[in-house]
């Protein structure tokens, strides 16, 4: 370990330290060039002008216009009368009959939490008054999903079949997935208007690289061996496909539309922009209205959903628990570890003996149902009553599951009835959250904070890197992250980071970029700030951790957008407050990742520290810091991530750069400048992800792992 770790602190002192000296004195002579600027940099005007790339875009959108519009306005118009059909049935149908479509399958393949889980979900969103919101959020997504995944085994399967056709598949499948949100719905409302069709089409776009990488990477993962044993029993390429390749692929296909469900859900929600109703337009109101409560119980109508449909996929994808079937003391609700608990132990003795009887029940009805089939058509149909008493016997499960749904029906329409959620079952905190936010906000020690807080930020880390990047001569900020570029990546990528840099500038968006890029730092070193000691608490405190783990959960599931009501609240809208949310949605990562690489360090490390003498904050410093670098710069490659997707949302409450130019173009159905924009991102995107996994590289070769 001492030697590893001296390999390591010889390699980085072994660099020329004339190298960190001109470095040093670059970066002065840069603040010096950029102090003497007084205008934005941008590229000359006979670069820029020639290369009308926003025009270039708004002519083909006019063309397919004149041409392909009375087409997607068709889809349109298809698309929203089948929304309409599976909104007004989500909506109609008694609230029972619609949750138990949900509880049930989980019930079959999660097991019993899941199906508790789902069906508190439920009452949730019943009780705060949100069940109609949730049912049109449902069928958006379900429609969406349903599309996501035709279409996209459909060409998961062909790029699995043919390599050229995946290789012109996959840079588009990389666009696709790092493009801004937003930029999807500037066509979308070109091409098929305003409201749930282009919502659907916009977030199926965005919905489907997960599915078509997974499935083509499921099937092309199948062995040789058992491909030569499919041919030599005399099987066709198709029979190879549908019988043995995507049967055996499954696993790997659930798990892409499993990140496709979350995809479609994070867009269904921002598609209240282009007129699209449910939770994502109760959550805008909220913003809108500055009503932090109301946004809350919004968010956390759309964390129930994540998690249902999050764990359901997956426990699709896994198989079914098969928790009915089972027999003796088995542990249906937790974990079957917790035998030697003797309260879990009593628990579970009660729900096993529940099931059991209903279990028992069951049987006694398919022993009826059977008897009677057989009295009234088995001695016609002797074969056809038998098969339907064995589908009844095997499969009973399937047939309780339409028994209580016949019975919610029945008793919905020649009983007491159902019908919408309960008035007595409602509850609400929104009002408690918004007191308690009005009371910080009067609260002289936290507007101290937040006004302390706001000026750090501005005037000793945000205004002086915007003026530094945007009035630094465009060549020099090209040459030093072109340098930077081949000597952490290579000549290629040096190429490419010069390219990519070079179409930002031509069109015309420098200054915007350079804004962004200033906030992404600005945004990244505060988490890293704030990260960084709270992961290294957690990877030594287990119960800091596991008070810690849900938080982190909540704040990875809330949409991004429901972080700006509060930081709106306390903070203003300015480009501060654009930074502070960006901050608390990029967060997460760092700190599980420095959790993760600090608490994996095998305690022999530590141990030899100790023999050496070392203490506590020595160990810390000199042998835990150094061995988790890995990890930590991973957390740091996905935290620039995340705030650069956090970027066109923060100009809802003052942020500026190039998220700003997505949304005014969504707002001017500029499709051309929006574009340009998005493309914008996704190069930084690139760039700056490119770079940090060079550097996580970097200490993986030194620490030799």
């Amino acid at each position: 370990m001492i030697t590893t770790l001296d390999t390591f602190r010889n390699r980085i002192s072994s660099k020329n330290l004339l190298i960190y000296a001109l470095t040093i004195a670059g970066l002065i002579a840069s603040i010096m060039l950029a102090r003497s600027v007084d205008e934005p940099s941008a590229l000359p005007l006979w670069i820029s002008e020639p290369f009308q790339f926003a025009e270039w875009i708004n002519g083909a959108e006019d063309w397919l216009k004149e041409n392909f519009r009375w087409f997607t306005r068709m889809i349109a118009s298809g698309i929203e009368e089948v929304l309409y059909m599976v909104e007004d049935f989500l909506i109609l149908s008694p609230w029972l009959f619609v949750l138990m479509l949900l509880v049930l399958p989980a019930l079959a393949f999660g097991g019993l939490g899941l199906a508790l889980f789902t069906f508190a979900g439920g009452l949730f969103w019943g009780g705060v008054g949100m069940w109609e919101p949730t049912m049109q959020t449902l069928a958006l997504m379900g429609m969406a999903v349903i599309l996501s995944i035709v279409f996209g085994v459909l060409l998961g399967v062909l790029s699995s079949q043919n390599d050229r056709f995946e290789s012109i598949l996959k840079p588009i499948l990389d666009t696709m997935q790092t493009m801004p949100a937003f930029v999807y719905l500037l066509p979308a409302v070109f091409f098929f208007g305003i409201g749930g069709p282009p919502a659907i089409m916009a977030t199926m776009i965005y919905a489907l690289p997960p599915v078509i990488r997974l499935t083509s990477l499921g099937i092309r993962q199948i062995s040789h061996e058992t491909i030569e044993a499919g041919e030599s029993f005399g099987a066709s390429r198709l029979q190879m496909l549908f019988k043995i390749k995507i049967p055996l692929s499954l696993p790997s296909i659930m798990m892409g539309i499993n990140q496709t469900i979350m995809m479609a859900l994070g867009l269904v929600v921002l598609a209240t922009f282009i007129g699209a109703e449910g939770l994502g337009s109760e959550v805008w109101k909220a913003i809108y209205k500055l009503r932090v409560g109301w946004s809350l119980e919004g968010g956390l109508c759309i964390v129930f959903m994540a998690i249902i449909f999050d764990r359901l996929s997956l426990a699709i994808g896994h198989g079914a628990k098969n928790a009915h079937s089972g027999s003796g003391i088995r542990f249906y609700l937790f974990p079957q570890s917790w035998d030697i608990k003797p309260w879990a132990v009593g628990i579970e003795y009660i729900i096993g003996f529940i099931w059991n009887a209903i279990g028992g029940f069951m049987n006694m009805i398919s022993l009826f149902i059977a008897s009677a089939i057989d009295q009234t058509i088995g001695r016609l149909h002797r074969s056809f009553a038998a098969a339907v008493s064995r589908f009844i016997r095997h499969h009973l499960f399937f047939v309780g599951s339409l028994l209580v749904l016949t019975a919610i029906i029945v008793v919905d329409n020649w009983g007491p009835g159902i019908g919408e959620f309960p008035e007595a079952w409602a509850f609400s905190f929104r009002e408690p959250v918004d007191q308690a936010v009005k009371w910080l906000t009067v609260n002289p020690a936290f507007i101290a904070f937040t006004k302390g807080t706001r000026a750090v930020v501005y005037l000793y880390m945000l205004h002086p890197l915007d003026v530094f990047l945007t009035q630094l001569p465009w060549y020099i900020t090209i040459t030093v992250l072109g340098f930077i570029s081949l000597i952490s990546v290579g000549r290629n990528f040096a190429i490419v980071c010069v390219a990519l840099l070079m179409f930002i500038g031509a069109c015309d968006l420098w200054a915007e970029a350079m804004l962004t890029l200033s906030s992404v730092l600005v945004s990244v070193f505060v988490c890293l700030i704030i990260g960084l000691p709270t992961g290294i608490l957690a990877a030594q405190s287990p119960r800091f951790d596991a008070f810690l783990r849900p938080i982190m959960d909540a704040m990875q599931t809330l949409p991004s957008f429901v972080y700006l009501i509060p930081v709106l609240m306390f903070f203003g809208g300015n480009v501060v407050s654009a930074v502070i949310a960006t901050v608390v949605y990029a967060l997460p990562p760092i700190i599980r990742l420095t959790t993760l690489g600090i608490s994996q360090i095998p305690i022999t490390y530590t141990e030899v520290s100790s023999s050496f003498g070392g203490n506590m904050l020595q160990t810390l410093i000199k042998v835990k810091i150094p061995m988790a670098l890995p990890s930590i710069m991973l957390g740091i490659n996905q935290s620039v991530m995340m705030a650069l997707a956090m970027q066109v949302v923060t100009p809802l409450i003052g942020g500026g750069g190039l998220g700003r130019e997505v949304f005014n173009a969504l707002n001017t159905s500029n499709t051309g400048a929006g574009l340009a924009s998005g493309i914008g991102i996704v190069l930084l995107a690139i760039i700056l992800d490119r770079l940090s996994q060079a550097w996580t590289q970097t200490q993986r070769d030194a620490l030799g792992v």
